[in-house]
């Protein structure tokens, strides 16, 4: 699971990189980046697994075997956390540098 979550923590890092906003749902159960040309791509639980999707379509798999999902930005940090379904958490944080929107 630790190579996995490297992995995806930098898709994720990746896809925040190339965007404009960055900001979670009212929850923090679903991150919501909107890039350049103006696509919402969202990281959210599916099932077991954390999927991205681009403008409410297609399903990409990012993370397996995960329970949940909680991320926030704040002072231009966005920071991640998952509970595998053995609960063992994972976390990270990075910068973030956009017009930020909170979450």
């Amino acid at each position: 699971m630790q190579r996995e979550w490297v992995i995806s923590v930098e898709q994720i890092m990746n896809e925040c990189k190339q965007s404009q906003t960055v900001q979670t749902d009212e929850h923090g159960s679903v991150l919501i980046c909107r890039n350049l040309s103006g696509q919402e791509v969202r990281f959210e639980i599916y099932h077991s697994m954390i999927r991205k999707r681009v403008d409410g379509k297609g399903h990409v798999p990012i993370l397996d075997h995960i329970k949940t999902m909680k991320a926030g930005v704040k002072n231009g940090m966005l920071w991640l956390k998952v509970k595998n379904e053995n609960d063992k958490e994972y976390q990270t944080a990075f910068p973030v540098y956009t017009s930020l929107g909170g979450g």
